[in-house]
């Protein structure tokens, strides 16, 4: 059973029994919107997972992150002299400084960190690329009105964040 955002507010404000005065719509929206965020940075769950691609550059080794990006899942391409797929591993930015110094060097990438809101591939691409990125995302908040005001979270698991809000709100009496 699907739940919208509105309706959600309601549920959250009726199992609290307080009315829009005392308990702002508003604020069971801000409620609701924080403990989805919440659950997606700390869970893998399905409603956070995301795939795209992007093009590289040659010579860039830099890559902004998309927007919503909480942490990677995996990221690959497909070779273009031997048609294989590889696999780019994940280094922690550390290990990845230690094994790329140099950014410079150029060959195809065999190797990411995630890094002040970029995706830094090494080596850096020396030709044109398509990474294919999986990851997971933290969802749009959730607004009154249609399309914005369901997501796949509400769809499939709205009793979750309904309990999460309920739990969130007894915080503040």
């Amino acid at each position: 059973m699907a739940v919208t955002f509105e309706n959600l507010k309601t549920k959250l404000g009726d199992w609290l029994d307080m009315d829009t005065t005392r308990l702002p719509d508003s604020v069971r929206g801000d409620i609701i919107n924080i403990v989805m965020r919440e659950i997606l940075r700390k869970r893998d769950l399905r409603f956070g997972e995301t795939s795209d691609t992007f093009a590289t550059v040659a010579s860039t080794r830099n890559y902004l992150l998309p927007t919503g990006w909480s942490r990677p899942q995996s990221l690959w391409y497909q070779n273009p002299d031997t048609l294989g797929i590889t696999f780019l591993t994940f280094l922690n930015k550390d290990e990845f400084d230690l094994k790329f110094p140099d950014s410079t060097k150029e060959a195809d990438p065999s190797n990411f960190t995630v890094w002040a809101g970029n995706i830094q591939l090494g080596k850096t691409p020396e030709r044109i690329l398509t990474i294919n990125r999986n990851y997971y995302a933290i969802l749009a908040d959730l607004a009154d009105g249609s399309p914005d005001n369901e997501n796949d979270f509400t769809k499939n698991a709205w009793e979750v964040l309904l309990y999460g809000g309920l739990k969130e709100s007894s915080r503040y009496g």
